[in-house]
């Protein structure tokens, strides 16, 4: 019996995406059949747990602010028609905007029967606003000490929710 990879999609904002800085936070809702800017690195990690990267969705945190209901209609629909298994959204490591579109969007997603977590720094304003909502994985405020531990949580955590695993124990050891 071949085993199936596990899909996952990440969620990311314009910058991470690699599609410019402040100046496309305005940046209507896109996606990419391929693992973007960190998907790079979490690709390795998921393999591992027998998952991949099968998209990459993102926009401006701008435009998302200013258009959240379209946004996660968009980001919804698409995850329902790849039939993603789970999604990460993020890293948003320290950047406001970004982390309120993490922690927001995966709350919808998850409201929405679609396994969603976040991830980002405890200097992120939003970490302290969707903790008790959705799984937020810990990580460094900008890379450094603890970046590779943190996206090595990321990947088993959003792959242990594609398998539809209990994670309550996981999560009360890599999440706020």
């Amino acid at each position: 019996m071949v085993k199936k990879m596990k899909k996952i999609i990440l969620i990311l904002n314009h910058v991470q995406a690699g599609m410019g800085s402040d100046e496309h936070a305005n940046l209507a809702p896109s996606g990419k059949k391929a693992a973007l800017g960190p998907g790079q690195t979490l690709q390795p990690y998921l393999k591992e747990h027998d998952a991949e990267i099968i998209a990459t969705l993102f926009c401006g945190d701008q435009y998302y602010l200013q258009h959240q209901a379209e946004v996660a209609k968009k980001f919804v629909g698409f995850a329902k028609k790849f039939q993603a298994d789970a999604i990460l959204c993020g890293p948003a490591m320290h950047y406001p905007n970004f982390g309120e579109m993490a922690g927001s969007l995966a709350e919808i997603l998850n409201q929405q029967g679609i396994p969603a977590i976040a991830a980002m720094s405890q200097e992120n304003p939003a970490t302290d606003v969707y903790k008790d909502i959705v799984p937020i994985v810990k990580m460094p405020k900008k890379g450094g000490i603890g970046l590779n531990e943190s996206f090595k949580n990321m990947a088993l955590l959003v792959v242990e929710k594609a398998k539809g695993q209990d994670t309550e124990k996981l999560e009360t050891q890599i999440c706020f």
